[in-house]
């Protein structure tokens, strides 16, 4: 369980980030998480962690926290982490979709029959919702369903490159003369990291848009 988790996130007991936290996991099954010295909790008790992990998918366990090890460079500092029950598991078939209203650039290899071929910068797409393992994208570019596209999503000040397989379309008419195409698309080639990050954006924006901020 958990071999290729890489990151995980510490709540409080009112649901409240504490910390993030890096993963690594021995040979034996010994979860270790590197936290950053700041964050203050109470070593040997029990908090509730969420774990991105890029096969279960995101994985929330209570655990038990050992005391803090400091780390040479003064700024982080290693634990042991105890599961000591899974309380959740959302895997990829089940993965939560938020809704988005976002911007990005969308890009599509041209192919022979194309109607349009797509500038360098791109194409506007606006994101209608995201989850970690697709998206839904409304644009004026028409493209055939089986097409690959990709578009660059920041999250956290890092852009990461995202590619997709268009599963499904529609055309939807928001205003006379306009037409615009709606694509229901699921990633492809999607590194671990990204992955994680994904993962960790769209959770904490569910839990941003639940408390209506």
């Amino acid at each position: 369980m958990l071999e290729k988790c890489k990151k995980a996130e510490i709540l409080e007991k009112t649901g409240a980030l504490l910390c993030q936290a890096r993963v690594s996991v021995g040979h034996s099954g010994e979860i270790l998480l590197v936290i950053p010295r700041s964050a203050t909790y109470k070593a040997n008790s029990t908090y509730r962690l969420v774990f991105y992990d890029p096969v279960l998918g995101r994985v929330t366990c209570r655990c038990r926290l050992s005391a803090p090890l400091p780390l040479p460079g003064g700024t982080l500092c290693s634990l042991r982490c105890e599961v000591m029950e899974q309380l959740a598991q959302e895997q990829r078939r089940q993965d939560v979709k938020i809704p988005l209203k976002m911007t990005v650039m969308l890009h599509a290899a041209y192919q022979p029959g194309d109607p349009m071929r797509s500038p360098e910068i791109g194409i506007p797409a606006t994101i209608g919702n995201i989850s970690a393992g697709g998206v839904y994208l409304r644009t004026a570019m028409p493209l055939p369903k089986g097409r690959r596209i990709w578009f660059d999503f920041m999250i956290d000040h890092e852009r990461l490159t995202l590619s997709a397989q268009i599963v499904w379309m529609e055309t939807t008419a928001p205003n006379p003369g306009q037409i615009l195409y709606g694509y229901g698309c699921q990633f492809v080639n999607l590194l671990s990291r990204h992955e994680a990050a994904l993962r960790r954006f769209i959770f904490q924006e569910e839990r941003r848009q639940r408390r209506g901020e």
